[in-house]
C-alpha cells in the first residue's frame, strides 16, 4: 500500500493523516490558502500564418496558474468524536495574458491529471525522524491539461507534463529543534511546501487551415487542428499564495498586469 502524506503552504498538518493533500490552512476559520504560480511557456505551432497559407509559427504564453481549493473533513483515526479539516487541491485556473486586448484570458476548471513529491527523505519526514523546523527537498511531478474552444471553434487541447523541486519537513515551535518523540516539542507535525516545475507541453492548439496534403490513410483534414509544442514553467508566487479567495486573488492580478479578467464566452461574445 503507497503511504501518502499530506501537503501545506506553510501550515501544519496532523502526522497521523496519511491521505495526501496539499493544504494551507492559516486562518482561524479554517479557510484554505490558494497557491498561485507565475506561468510561461513558448514553442511552436502549425497554424495560417500571415501571409495566409500554414506555416510554422511561434506561440507563447504568459499568466498565472491558480489553485482551485477544497476543505475535507474526515473523522480522526484516533478519536472518531474528532473532526480534521484538509484542504486538497481540485484543479487549476489559468489565466493568460493576451496583449493585444490587454485582458487576461480565464481558463477555468483545467483538469490535474498527476502532482506529487517524492524523494530520498519523504520516509523519514512522514515518519518524524526529520530534525524539526528544517527543510529537505524533496522532487516533484505534474502533469495537467488546458482545454477549451477558441472563438472561430478551434479547439485548444493542451497537455502540460513538468518536474520540480520543493521542501518537506517537520514543523517546530522556535527555538526548539529537538527531535520528535513520546515528549516532542511544539510543532512536530509533516509540512510540504507547494513546488515549481519546468517541462514541455503538446497538443492542439486552435483551428488549422485544409492548406496541406497528408500520406496517411483516410485523412480528413477538417478533423485537425493546429498542432503546438514547446517548453513552461510556473513558479510558485510566495507573495501571492497567502490569500484564501479567488476573487482576491484575482483583484491583485488585475492590479499588476493592469489588464481585466474574461472568459472566452465572453471575449467571443463581443
Amino acid at each position: 500500500m503507497k503511504k501518502l502524506v499530506m501537503f501545506t503552504s506553510a501550515v501544519t498538518i496532523a502526522a497521523s493523516a496519511f491521505a495526501w493533500t496539499f493544504s494551507g490552512s492559516t486562518t482561524e476559520s479554517g479557510d484554505c490558502e490558494i497557491p498561485v504560480w507565475d506561468f510561461k511557456a513558448s514553442g511552436k505551432v502549425a497554424n495560417e500564418g500571415s501571409r495566409g497559407y500554414k506555416s510554422i509559427n511561434k506561440v507563447a504564453m504568459k499568466g498565472v496558474i491558480v489553485g482551485n481549493m477544497e476543505v475535507m473533513e474526515e473523522a480522526d483515526p484516533e478519536d472518531p468524536t474528532v473532526t480534521n479539516r484538509f484542504c486538497c487541491l481540485e484543479d487549476f485556473n489559468v489565466y493568460i495574458y493576451e496583449r493585444s486586448i490587454n485582458a487576461l484570458i480565464k481558463f477555468e476548471n483545467q483538469k490535474v491529471e498527476v502532482l506529487t513529491a517524492f524523494g530520498k527523505y519523504l520516509n523519514d519526514i512522514v515518519n518524524l525522524n526529520t530534525r524539526p523546523g528544517r527543510g529537505y527537498t524533496l522532487e516533484s511531478d505534474v502533469l495537467w491539461t488546458m482545454e477549451e474552444t477558441d472563438c472561430l471553434g478551434g479547439e485548444i487541447e493542451l497537455q502540460f507534463v513538468g518536474f520540480g523541486k520543493t521542501k518537506g519537513g517537520v514543523t517546530a515551535s522556535s527555538p526548539n529543534t529537538s527531535a520528535c518523540g513520546d515528549n516532542s516539542v511544539e510543532g512536530c507535525q509533516i509540512r510540504v511546501d507547494w513546488p515549481s516545475w519546468n517541462g514541455w507541453f503538446t497538443g492542439w492548439y486552435g483551428d488549422a487551415i485544409c492548406d496541406l496534403t497528408s500520406p496517411m490513410c483516410d485523412f480528413d483534414c477538417e478533423l485537425v487542428e493546429a498542432v503546438a509544442g514547446g517548453v513552461w514553467s510556473a513558479k510558485l508566487n510566495k507573495k501571492r499564495s497567502t490569500m484564501t479567495s479567488v476573487s482576491a486573488v484575482e483583484s491583485v492580478m488585475e492590479g499588476a498586469f493592469r489588464a481585466a479578467i474574461v472568459t472566452l464566452d465572453e471575449l467571443c461574445a463581443d
